[in-house]
């Protein structure tokens, strides 16, 4: 009996002992394992390591990152609190030479990006970075699940010195049922999955010197087949105001504000990591903010380009997108311009605006029939405006063209007095704007016009600089225009005309130009010019 519990005790003293240097061979063979691949962008490092034979457990801690190759457009370095690797398959691990674990888990880490400025020219080389290191973090091995928990991150670039320009935390990844074998780039993990969710918070990016870009919370579901956007915004450090002043140039100074922007019914072939591309079947924009400024004080480039109309405004999209329909929702766009000799702007605001925009295609070889637009909004408070837009898909070759019908509902005239504010020689004392409906066929030379504008009761008083009232002018002026344009009037007139198209400005400039010009076929044209304050330069208004 001794000599059983003898060999019995032996046995155990053994196996432990067995385990204990199984384990201690694994913990001093395992930096070579894990960096066993030769065409590796990375060494991982870790300071300390516990490994558990019996429960496939190894968690190594105190863990960098170190780039191998100097040539990498981007390169990713940093730390992390932790790597888990779990439900290890050891028997492989010890006899074998491929990795097999059953989940990789990342904790706490925090990414330094560098970004070669000689050799990366592209946006999107910063998130493909970060897909090539997840993709090679995972090839080494067979992976199942893939887990990153509170990652952060910074962005710099290298040229003559290091400058960052970037930063994000709350970086979580949940990859599930990873095929490591199978590559597939649609993803921030480059392999074909079961399912994915991303989630990332306070994204900012710094433009240049004076515009930033940030992003409040950003989440990503592959079963939901949904992306959300929250809390996007363009500014300016200081306001577009204050740039646009200092500006040597004449050029439009934007800042946008998004509460939510959601892309829903997403399509098997697109991409939303690196190269993106997106086939959807739903956009919804929720309180978008736009505020467009323009001085008109300063010149405007030389060597301005062409603006596009509604088709190439889509196809400036800077990655395909094929979307069946866009909605947007309680937004806001406002076009502010300082008129020259001016140093305060005036605006058009688009409030309460919603819209519905169906078969967005940017990609020109995938384009084909029309592309329509609905929209409504109030013009600053007191204008309820709606607007049609059918945009027909060129084929290569052929000039754009949209088809445009529009109307705004009653209002007081005098609420313009607002709008105008000293922009213009004139107050409107009354009136009432019974009906203003335009319909437009364009091309990128002119546009073809038919209007309607139906007012009653107008009366003008002009004014100098001093603010004095003219009255005999006004006088004058109110006699030679009418002031009402009824059907049931004698004089009743509307308008077909022909707008030639300015191609250094862009489309809402053009219906612009017409609204204005079908104003001033109806209305006496030396009254209404005083009216709209505007004269054309010599260039034909190029440098307007």
């Amino acid at each position: 009996m001794k000599k059983i519990l003898w060999a019995l005790g032996i046995l155990i003293l053994l196996s432990v002992l067995s385990i204990f240097l199984v384990e201690k061979w694994l913990v001093k063979t395992l930096p070579e394992k894990i960096n066993a691949k030769e065409d590796r962008d990375y060494d991982i490092l870790f300071e300390d390591v516990n490994l558990q034979l019996f429960r496939g457990s190894i968690v190594m801690q105190d863990i960098s990152l170190r780039p191998l190759k100097d040539s990498m457009p981007t390169t990713i370095t940093g730390t992390m609190k932790s790597v888990r690797l779990g439900e290890v398959n050891m028997l492989g691990l010890i006899f074998g030479d491929v990795l097999d674990i059953g989940e990789l888990r990342l904790e706490v880490p925090q990414f330094v990006l560098i970004r070669n400025d000689s050799i990366s020219k592209k946006p999107a080389d910063v998130s493909i970075a970060f897909q090539d290191f997840f993709g090679d973090l995972i090839s080494r091995g067979v992976i199942h699940n893939f887990i990153l928990n509170d990652g952060s991150g910074e962005f710099y670039t290298q040229s003559d010195s290091l400058r960052k320009f970037g930063s994000f935390d709350s970086f979580n990844i949940s990859a599930v049922n990873l095929e490591t074998d199978s590559v597939q780039l649609n993803y921030a993990i480059p392999f074909k999955l079961e399912s994915i969710e991303t989630r990332l918070k306070n994204l900012q990016i710094n433009l240049d010197k004076e515009q930033t870009f940030t992003l409040g919370e950003l989440n990503y579901d592959s079963k939901e087949d949904a992306f959300d956007f929250f809390d996007l915004k363009l500014a300016y450090d200081d306001t577009n105001l204050a740039v646009a002043k200092r500006s040597d140039i004449q050029k439009d100074y934007i800042e946008i504000s998004l509460k939510h922007l959601k892309i829903e019914n997403i399509n098997a072939r697109s991409s939303i990591y690196g190269n993106w591309s997106i086939v959807a079947g739903l956009m919804t924009i929720d309180s978008l903010i736009l505020h467009d400024l323009r001085n008109q004080n300063k010149p405007r480039p030389i060597d301005e380009p062409e603006k596009t109309m509604f088709e190439g405004m889509v196809e400036m999209i800077p990655f395909p997108l094929e979307v069946d329909t866009i909605r947007v929702l309680n937004s806001q766009i406002t076009y502010s311009q300082i008129s020259k000799g001016k140093s305060q702007p005036g605006s058009l605001k688009f409030e309460q605006l919603s819209a519905l925009v169906t078969h967005v295609v940017s990609t020109d070889s995938l384009q084909s029939g029309e592309m329509f637009i609905h929209g409504e909004a109030v013009l600053n408070g007191f204008a309820p405006l709606r607007m049609d837009v059918t945009v027909p898909y060129g084929k290569k070759g052929k000039e754009e063209q949209f088809h445009l019908e529009a109307s705004i509902d009653p209002f007081g005239l005098p609420s313009l007095n607002g709008i105008l504010g000293d922009l213009v020689s004139v107050n409107i004392n009354s009136g009432t704007m019974e009906k203003l409906e335009i319909t437009m066929d364009a091309n990128p030379r002119f546009s073809s016009n038919f209007m309607k504008f139906h007012y009653k009761d107008l009366k003008l008083e002009l004014r100098d600089e001093e603010d004095k009232k003219k009255k005999l002018i006004s006088t004058l002026a109110n006699v030679a225009m009418s002031s009402n344009n009824l059907p049931e009037n004698r004089n009743y007139k509307t308008a077909t005309f022909r707008t030639e198209r300015n191609i250094y400005r862009g489309t809402f400039n053009l219906i612009w130009e017409s609204l204005r010009e079908g104003m001033l076929e109806i209305v006496p044209g030396n009254v209404m010019q005083l009216f709209l304050g505007e004269q054309d330069p010599s260039d034909g208004g190029k440098r307007r």
